[in-house]
């Protein structure tokens, strides 16, 4: 089984670094090159089946890259985390408004809930449950995620047995592409494209 994981092309609010969890914004033209360019990176891997958020960003993604070759699965399991009153709010913004629980969200974010936002612990059964589901559904096959980079961290933490005092160890940017293979009941390896 192989599963390719892919985060979303580069947005505005990406390059305005926003916080856009549940915020549905679309592509910028440098996104749009960015999936075209996973698309001929990729196109010798026979995928059988594309899942992925149902938000815009990642809807263009999965069609530049996946539309005339693949159904493409839309499923709000694997949208981003809610960041509630942070959504559309830069770094900046965020400890203006929320000094404190902004510093302690970066240094522990299990201990804090984001104001009005998803749980990162909710978060994370959300996209274990969905994840479990869906390679139970697709064992021995090729199948892809187009997703957003706290849906890949939670994956790609899990999968690399990183703890939680370091869940921001890995840098995820727009375009970034992961494939995990399974071979028989070893532990996966993870390539990086």
């Amino acid at each position: 089984m192989r599963l390719i994981l892919i985060r979303h092309g580069l947005t505005n609010d990406n390059l305005k670094r926003r916080y856009s969890g549940i915020r549905d914004i679309g592509l910028t033209r440098i996104g749009r090159q960015e999936a075209r360019e996973i698309r001929d990176k990729i196109k010798s891997l026979k995928v059988n089946r594309v899942f992925c958020s149902d938000l815009k960003r990642s809807g263009q993604t999965a069609e530049i890259i996946f539309g005339k070759s693949c159904r493409i699965i839309k499923n709000p399991n694997l949208r981003e985390i809610d960041f509630g009153e942070w959504e559309g709010l830069t770094h900046s913004q965020i400890l203006k408004r929320f000094p404190l629980i902004y510093k302690r969200w970066l240094r522990d974010p299990f201990s804090v809930v984001i104001p009005g936002g998803q749980e990162l612990c909710r978060f994370i059964h959300r996209i274990k449950k969905e994840l479990t589901k869906i390679v139970s559904s697709n064992t021995n096959q090729t199948f892809a995620l187009v997703t957003h980079s706290g849906v890949m961290r939670v994956i790609l933490n899990s999968l690399l047995e990183i703890k939680k005092d370091d869940f921001w160890r890995l840098k995820i940017n727009p375009g970034a592409v992961y494939i995990i293979e399974y071979k028989d009941k070893l532990k996966p390896k993870i390539y990086i494209l």
